[in-house]
C-alpha cells in the first residue's frame, strides 16, 4: 500500500504518456528470409505442380515478367531481308554484264567486227552491192570499203575512238540513210552516232 507524504496520496503517471520503443529487426534475418525463398522456390521445382493453383505466387509473377529484348527481334530478319536483297541485285547486275559480253563475242568477236552489203552508189556494176567492213581496234573505230567487190578500189574511212574501260567491246552498227541511190553512211558505236555523206563517189565524215 503506497505511503502518503503529509497526508497526501503519491500520483502514479498515466499509462497514456509512456513510450515503449519496440526492438529493431536484427540485419541477420534478411538472409533467412531469402535462403527460406530460394527453399521454397527449390522445394516447388522439385514437387513440379501440375495446376495453376499449387504453384508459389512470386513464381508465377516471375514467370509473368516480359522481356525487354522482344521489341527488336523483328530487326534481324528485315536486316537479312535487305542484305540478301542488296547482294541478289549485285550478283544479277554481274550476271546480266556478263551475259551481254559473251554475247556480243559470239556474234561480233574480237575485236569487234560488223560486215555488211548495200548499194551506195561507188559500184561500177549496179547490180554488186558495195561492201561494208567496221572494226572496234582497241577503241579505235575503221571502216572498210569495198566499192562493188573490187579491192581495187577499196578505201579506209576513219571513225570515232574510244576511250574507258570496255572500250573495246563496243560492237559497231552500220545503216543507211537519205537517198536511195546516194544514201548516207551513218556509224553507231558505244551510244555514240558519226554521219559520213555521200559524196557520189565516196564517203566524207560530216563535222
Amino acid at each position: 500500500m503506497p505511503t502518503t507524504i503529509g497526508g497526501e496520496e503519491p500520483r502514479l503517471a498515466p499509462r497514456s504518456l509512456v513510450v515503449r520503443r519496440r526492438p529493431r529487426p536484427s540485419p541477420a534475418k534478411a538472409p533467412a528470409v531469402q535462403t527460406a525463398r530460394a527453399s521454397q522456390l527449390a522445394k516447388a521445382r522439385a514437387r513440379r505442380p501440375t495446376t495453376p493453383e499449387e504453384v508459389p505466387e512470386f513464381v508465377r509473377e516471375a514467370a509473368a515478367e516480359p522481356k525487354t529484348w522482344r521489341g527488336g527481334s523483328w530487326l534481324l530478319p528485315l536486316g537479312l531481308g535487305m542484305l540478301c536483297a542488296l547482294l541478289l541485285a549485285l550478283v544479277g547486275s554481274v550476271a546480266m554484264n556478263w551475259s551481254g559480253t559473251l554475247i556480243d563475242t559470239v556474234r561480233y568477236g574480237y575485236p569487234r567486227t560488223t560486215q555488211v552489203d548495200h548499194l551506195v552508189g561507188h559500184e561500177l556494176d549496179p547490180h554488186v552491192p558495195t561492201h561494208f567492213t567496221a572494226l572496234n581496234l582497241k577503241g579505235q573505230v575503221l571502216i572498210f570499203e569495198v566499192p562493188g567487190g573490187d579491192g581495187a578500189q577499196a578505201r579506209l574511212l576513219q571513225g570515232p575512238h574510244l576511250v574507258g574501260t570496255g572500250a573495246d567491246l563496243a560492237p559497231v552498227l552500220l545503216t543507211f540513210s537519205g537517198d536511195a541511190t546516194h544514201p548516207d553512211l551513218v556509224v553507231t558505236v558505244n551510244g555514240l552516232q558519226v554521219l559520213f555523206h555521200n559524196t557520189g563517189t565516196s564517203y566524207a565524215p560530216m563535222r
